[in-house]
This record gives C-alpha cells, sequence and structure tokens, in this order.
C-alpha cells in the first residue's frame, strides 16, 4: 500500500482505557480486550494505531490508559515515543481522558486538530476508514465537533444513533450533515424505525476537532472539569506535574464526551461512513466477524464438533469437544470457561459482576 503524505496537523488520541467485561472470560481487568490479539495476531491496540499510521506519524500518536496498563502499551507500540502513552490514575470517563489528551497535544500545537478513537474497534475497510478520517479533520478545521455516523445495515439495539440534519457541504463523495441530535440504545421498534427512515447512523465514538474547538466547548458545557483539565495543564512535564494530576484527578466527576459536550453543542457534525465498522463488544460479535468452516462455527484452537452449527468455540490452549450445539458461544481459557447462547452473549458482564459481589478476585 502506498503510503500516503502526512498531515502534520493532525494528531490522533486513542482511548485504551476500558476493561471489556463482556469478553470475559479472555479480557480481565489485568489485561483487558484492547490489549489482547482477537480479531488477528495483533492486539487490538496495535491495529488500531497500525491502521491510522500511513496517515499520521508515530510521534503524532498518543494513548491514554490506566496506570496499570502504561508499560504493557509501551511494549506494545514500541515505535510510538514512550511520553505519547498517557497514564491516568484511575478511568472517570471519556470526557475527562480526551481532555487529558488534549493537553499532551495542545503542548506540541496549539492549532492541532484531534482525531479521538477507540483502542477496541473493528474496520474492515482501512484505507476508506483513513479517508473518512481526514476529511473530518477538513470540517473540523471549520470550526465544528465532527462525528463519525455509522450507516446501519440492521436494527441494531445494541448502539447508541445519530439523526442527521440538514446538508452542510459535500466533499468529493463525502456528504457532511448537521447533527440534529443523539439518541440513547433504542428497543427494537424504535431500532426498525430509524433503519428504515435512512436518517439515522449509529454512534462510533469517532470524533474529530480542533484542540481550541475543544476547549471552547469544555468551558461552556463542563466548566468545572475544563477549571480541573486547565489545572492539571499548567503543571504538565514540571515537577509538580505528578502532585498536581494525582490531586485534581481525585476530585473529577465520571462524565461521557457525548452526555457532557457532544450532545448539548450547536456545532457538532456528521460524516456517515460504510467501514465494516464493529466495536467487538461481545463474544457474538466475534463470531460474527470471523470467518466461519462449512458448517458456519468459528474456531479459535482445536475443536472437534457432532452437529455443532454457526457456534463460537474459542479454546487457543486446548481441544474442544461438542455435540449438538447451535448458536453457542464457548470460551476456554486457562482457568474459567464460558458457556451461553450467542443471543445472550451481553449478559456475560453479569457473570464479572456476580465473581465480585462473591469476591472471587482471581478470577477478574
Amino acid at each position: 500500500m502506498p503510503r500516503q503524505k502526512h498531515s502534520n496537523s493532525i494528531y490522533a488520541l486513542i482511548l485504551a482505557g476500558g476493561t471489556g467485561t463482556r469478553l470475559w472470560p479472555r479480557s480481565r481487568r489485568d489485561r483487558p480486550k484492547q490489549l489482547l490479539p482477537l480479531i488477528s495476531t495483533r492486539t487490538m491496540l496495535q491495529e488500531t494505531t497500525d491502521r491510522i499510521l500511513p496517515i499520521i506519524p508515530a510521534d503524532h500518536i498518543f494513548v491514554v490508559t490506566n496506570e496499570g496498563f502504561v508499560e504493557t502499551a509501551r511494549e506494545q507500540l514500541p515505535d510510538l515515543p514512550a511520553k505519547n502513552i498517557i497514564s491516568e490514575p484511575e478511568g472517570h470517563g471519556t470526557a475527562p481522558s480526551i481532555g487529558l489528551g488534549g493537553l499532551y497535544i495542545e503542548k506540541l500545537d496549539p492549532a492541532a486538530v484531534m482525531l479521538s478513537l477507540h483502542a477496541d474497534h473493528y474496520i474492515e475497510k482501512a484505507d476508506a476508514f483513513r479517508q473518512a478520517l481526514l476529511a473530518a479533520a477538513q470540517v473540523a478545521r471549520q470550526g465544528c465537533l465532527v462525528t463519525l455516523g455509522i450507516k446501519p445495515n440492521q436494527p441494531e439495539t445494541g448502539y447508541g444513533y445519530i439523526q442527521r440534519g440538514e446538508l452542510i457541504e459535500t466533499l468529493g463523495d463525502q456528504p457532511v450533515f448537521r447533527v440534529a441530535r443523539f439518541l440513547e440504545k433504542p428497543d427494537e421498534a424504535a431500532a426498525i424505525r430509524f433503519v428504515e427512515s435512512g436518517e439515522y447512523y449509529w454512534n462510533s465514538g469517532i470524533f474529530a476537532w480542533r484542540i481550541r474547538t475543544l476547549w471552547e466547548e469544555y468551558a461552556r458545557y463542563q466548566p468545572r472539569l475544563f477549571k480541573q483539565l486547565r489545572t492539571i495543564g499548567r503543571d504538565l512535564g514540571t515537577r509538580r506535574g505528578r502532585a498536581t494530576m494525582a490531586r485534581v484527578w481525585s476530585k473529577i466527576a465520571n462524565e461521557t464526551i457525548d452526555v457532557g459536550i457532544m450532545e448539548r453543542s450547536q456545532r457538532v457534525a456528521a460524516l456517515p461512513i460504510d467501514v465494516g465498522w464493529s466495536d467487538v463488544g461481545s463474544w457474538a460479535t466475534l463470531l460474527d466477524l470471523l470467518p466461519g468452516n462449512r458448517e458456519n462455527n468459528v474456531v479459535v484452537g482445536e475443536h472437534v464438533g457432532v452437529d455443532t452449527l454457526s457456534s463460537l468455540i474459542y479454546s487457543p490452549q486446548r481441544l474442544v469437544a461438542t455435540v449438538g450445539l447451535k448458536d453457542i458461544i464457548v470460551v476456554d481459557t486457562e482457568d474459567a470457561i464460558l458457556v451461553c447462547p450467542k443471543s445472550r452473549a451481553q449478559e456475560v458482564r453479569h457473570i464479572v459482576e456476580t465473581l465480585k459481589q462473591q469476591s472471587k478476585h482471581k478470577y477478574l
């Protein structure tokens, strides 16, 4: 693939602090899904970085992750400067995390355009995705907060939606719409209406904005968080930096960028894209994404099956034998086994909650 010209004014922030509870028992507290090779031999964090390197140089890519994952992230991304792996003492939602990353990028280039991505997304059409990011950056330079909306191919109830407003402009064959509203995860009837109307997109959580625009909206809609971030920013890189970070971060409220900023701002634009996107939110997603055999089974590891159809058998370490399964997920790890219907894959997070309640911390 020919290497595209770098745009020196574009920086990327990859959010890599999630826990991935719906992918238990493979995803654990000390090694969450973004640090695992679930789709290929590369981890999801590595794949996310690989995907944008053709348009953004390594020293313009930053990662925000939990304090305990910093060294692992640095090991997985040796081409990134070590200082570009940013540690947050504890998770408080995407609004503080994105703001923290913005402080680091601002010190390098106050006029920068910043892309915000998640470390656990799957993108089938990488080149089309890169072109969409460059288009989003172009719109962001006009003072918009830009979100990439995914054209839905089914009435999905597990995603939030974006309703488009009027057409703002067209960049080549890429339309840009004003966002009319954000909607939370709908019931099935509403999801069907959304898809049939053609006016709604899945909310990918992938954004572009100028740093200056972002700060203006933080100041307007999250003034307390904005003040806290500026306090951290003043001491960033100084001897007082760690102490200030610890003191301020402990008082930051949990807030998502969607609820805290995007749903309130009057400057939000949407670029609809169709790039084979998935947030890899559950084992059922892997069953849909990975290639199946002639029985439509997705097998990672070794499997012997009798009358086993449309099931996921994930066992990298030992043989799994099954009889009479259909639409079932089986995940085998060194110390735990998960078995559940594909239709209930989202409920795996309740297993993690139960383990916490029963103080079975060694399985977390």
